[in-house]
Parts: structure tokens; sequence; C-alpha cells
């Protein structure tokens, strides 16, 4: 994946910053995908013969959709250092929510989590899982909101920057999780997939 992602950016990113998103249980993933990402860029850089192939900045931004930013922190640190790593250089910027008081509970039946699934689907035709896609965008979004439009855009890592999205499944469940959201009141028998 990261060979795709290095290569896609190269040539079709024209010079621009891109910021890889990848929602994060361990966030093995994320750390993983950062850490090749790394080498391979330098590599790439390492060979481009002009100062316009040289500008090749990807990083790679996780959203905690179990746990917090300090779970996913500890996780990505431990992973790194045991592989080799030395537990700074791989790690992603992690995304942390700007609008709530913290993440959302993983599993957790949740009204913003509905709402951002149904938004994602219906304006702009991609079909998110209720436990890591919608939960991840929820974030995803309020930081897209504040960089391109907030008096205080500079909170946002994503400020500047081109986002890729790594979708990381999970549809198969979406109507067992709309069951849970109907037995919370959140959705209505109609809404739930058979």
């Amino acid at each position: 994946m990261a060979e795709e992602i290095v290569s896609f950016w190269n040539d079709e990113g024209k010079g621009m910053p891109l910021s890889v998103i990848v929602p994060g249980g361990t966030c093995t993933t994320a750390m993983l995908l950062s850490r090749e990402i790394n080498v391979l860029v330098k590599e790439k850089v390492g060979t481009e013969e002009s100062e316009e192939d040289m500008n090749l900045d990807i990083e790679v931004v996780v959203v905690p959709c179990v746990g917090d930013a300090t779970y996913a922190f500890r996780q990505m640190r431990a992973l790194d250092l045991s592989t080799g790593g030395n537990g700074r250089d791989n790690i992603p910027i992690i995304l942390q929510p700007l609008k709530r008081k913290g993440y959302f509970r993983f599993g957790e039946p949740d009204a913003k989590i509905l709402e951002t699934f149904t938004k994602m689907k219906d304006e702009y035709d991609v079909y998110l899982d209720l436990l890591y896609g919608a939960p991840a965008w929820n974030i995803i979004l309020q930081h897209w909101e504040i960089a391109k439009y907030g008096s205080n855009s500079d909170e946002s890592p994503l400020k500047g920057r081109q986002i890729m999205y790594v979708h990381s499944g999970g549809l198969e469940g979406v109507s067992s999780q709309l069951t849970r959201y109907k037995h919370k009141g959140l959705v209505d028998s109609g809404q739930v997939q058979n």
C-alpha cells in the first residue's frame, strides 16, 4: 500500500502535501504505513534529479477509534520500539476531536456517528462502517471545516494539505450496528437492512 501511495502521489500530486488518513484500533496499520512511506519518500527524493521532483511531502495521520490519543501513541510507540524503530520518527500525527470533549466510545451507538454516516452516504455517496469509518470521518470533517473556513485554522494538521483516506472495510457489520442504533432509539426499523 505504501508503494502505491508514494508512486501515485509522486506522479499525480503536483507537489502538493498529502495527509494519508487511517482509522485506528491498535494503530498498527497507521504506524507501519508511516514507517514504510517515510522510507520510500527518502529513497524517492534521493534519486530524483530536479528540485521540482524532490518536493514529496506525505504524512500519515491516524484517527483513534478505540481509546484516545494517549492510548494510540502508547500502542504505536511500543510497536515501533519492538520492531527496531526509535519510538519517534515513524509515529503518525494523531487527529484529535475539536468539537467534542473526547473520542467516541468504541462500538457505542452515538447520534453524531449516525449523522456522519448518513451525511457521507447521502451527500458524498461514500458508504462507511459505523465502528471505524463514521467515527473517523466525524473527526476528519471537524478538521476539514476548520482548516478551510475556521478563524483558528492553524489548529488543524490538515490545513493546506490534500487528504487520502484509507477505507478499512467492515461494511458487512453495518446492518448489525444499525440494529443496535434501533434499540437505542436512534433509527427506525426502515433504516435497518436485512
